[in-house]
């Protein structure tokens, strides 16, 4: 009965997409369901930015800053139900809203209320939507006014959101199936031929979920992407971060309990699998654990765009280089610019760290033997350059001890304490180049 039940549920789903595909406004709903499961995840703190997993802080902070930019959401949500909406019954609910809202007769309201509650139709769930999107925005509004909001207020109101947003039946339908074929199809020839080529059924479809997973993941970078190249706000980026986090986790877990576990998967398989796991889940800490952190609360533009900006290119590069190792485990022969022709492959950013690091290594040596602190604003910049360029390809434990590098160097007062912080400096990146050396050298094992 369930089952019965779960595939009229797809049926009726499925062509609601169908006809909004007719309308070229599919787009929008794969936008709007992202924002929906982004509200899912956003109000759970293990998605939230923070300092090497330090959740207690969460207690004692203050959410304000958070619900203005779930408030930024959701009018971005009403802007896309609007426009998914048709227009005979956007214009109706408009001359709906102005009976409930003018003329306040019971009458009145219980027909606008009737309607909206049983959901017909595709747009009576998108007015209840907006009509559930408008109430929350006026709490919000509300809400930001008072000097504090506490952890249980942010939770609460998440719970509220969420809510709400399931009493709507066809976007609870929306969410409620992972994949569409609307939206989730391996298009690239040669990812579609390396799945066809598995054997077993039951592996195949699993492996053709992780690439969905992954291709869907980059699909939501996108949206990161266009708002960073037309300069609008990008303090929503951390709903779509956080929603990423939370997915990739799960996809963690599919690989290691179903992919890795399958009989026909080699213990060499296994391996590549747990490294890509490994280098992915190092990405994800960078982001989380230092670029992102505290970003709500940054005020000026430059800094805000530079750590989105970071963060997305972490990882972006980061899930590209996944499809291509995931796809290297089933057919080693695999070239990853078949997919992405711009792909930088960790065995060239290995190269290019290495090239870096010598250089610095070399300009701070000479720093030393002409001892002119006249000269130390160049060496800061050019601190600065590799941080830009470079710092990211680094192991997350090796951000810290060059940020601290860095500051000893800015705050030396003597000659003497200068030259001695660049010494151990320039030890600690020759150290550098030999642990990437050696880094280097397994990845060309891995891509030979």
């Amino acid at each position: 009965m369930d089952e019965l039940a779960t595939k009229q549920k797809e049926t009726v789903l499925n062509l609601w997409l169908d006809q909004v595909s007719r309308k070229q406004k599919i787009d929008c709903v794969f936008e709007l369901e992202m924002w929906i499961k982004c509200f899912d995840r956003f109000f759970r703190t293990k998605n939230q930015p923070s300092h090497d997993n330090e959740f207690k802080h969460f207690l004692l902070k203050d959410f304000r800053e958070e619900l203005t930019v779930v408030r930024d959401v959701i009018l971005r949500m009403s802007s896309l139900a609007n426009e998914i909406m048709t227009q005979e019954r956007s214009n109706l609910l408009q001359f709906d809203r102005y009976l409930s809202n003018y003329l306040k007769r019971d009458y009145v309201m219980d027909d606008f209320c009737s309607r909206l509650l049983t959901q017909p139709t595709p747009d009576d769930s998108l007015a209840l939507l907006l009509d559930s999107l408008a109430d929350l925005r006026y709490m919000i509004d509300e809400l930001v006014k008072l000097p504090e909001v506490t952890f249980q207020t942010f939770t609460t109101i998440g719970k509220l959101i969420n809510r709400e947003i399931k009493q709507c039946r066809y976007i609870e339908m929306l969410v409620a199936f992972k994949f569409k074929v609307h939206f989730d199809r391996v298009e690239n020839p040669s990812i579609a031929a390396l799945i066809k080529h598995i054997k077993n059924e039951g592996l195949r479809q699993d492996v053709a979920k992780v690439f969905l997973e992954l291709f869907r993941l980059l699909r939501y970078l996108e949206f990161v992407e266009k708002d960073l190249t037309f300069d609008r706000p990008l303090k929503n980026s951390l709903l779509i971060f956080s929603l990423i986090n939370s997915e990739l986790r799960m996809l963690f877990d599919f690989l290691e309990t179903r992919i890795c576990k399958h009989p026909d998967v080699s213990a060499p398989m296994v391996e590549s699998l747990d490294a890509t796991i490994f280098a992915l889940s190092q990405e994800i800490k960078k982001v989380f654990s230092h670029e992102l952190v505290g970003l709500v609360y940054l005020r000026q533009a430059p800094p805000i765009y530079a750590r989105v900006e970071n963060s997305h290119g972490l990882l972006k590069n980061s899930l590209q280089q996944s499809i291509v190792q995931v796809s290297q485990v089933f057919d080693s022969n695999f070239d990853g610019k078949k997919i992405f022709s711009a792909l930088v492959t960790r065995l060239e950013q290995s190269k290019k760290l290495l090239s870096e690091i010598g250089a610095l290594s070399t300009f701070i040596g000479s720093f030393e033997k002409m001892q002119d602190q006249q000269a130390l604003p160049v060496l800061l910049k050019t601190f600065d350059a590799f941080r830009e360029s470079s710092l990211r390809y680094l192991m997350y434990k090796d951000w810290e001890e060059y940020e601290n590098f860095v500051e000893e160097v800015r705050t030396s007062k003597t000659p003497e304490s200068l030259r001695f912080t660049l010494h151990r400096f320039r030890i600690f990146l020759d150290a550098l180049s030999c642990y990437d050396l050696r880094l280097g050298a397994e990845c060309l094992v891995m891509s030979s």
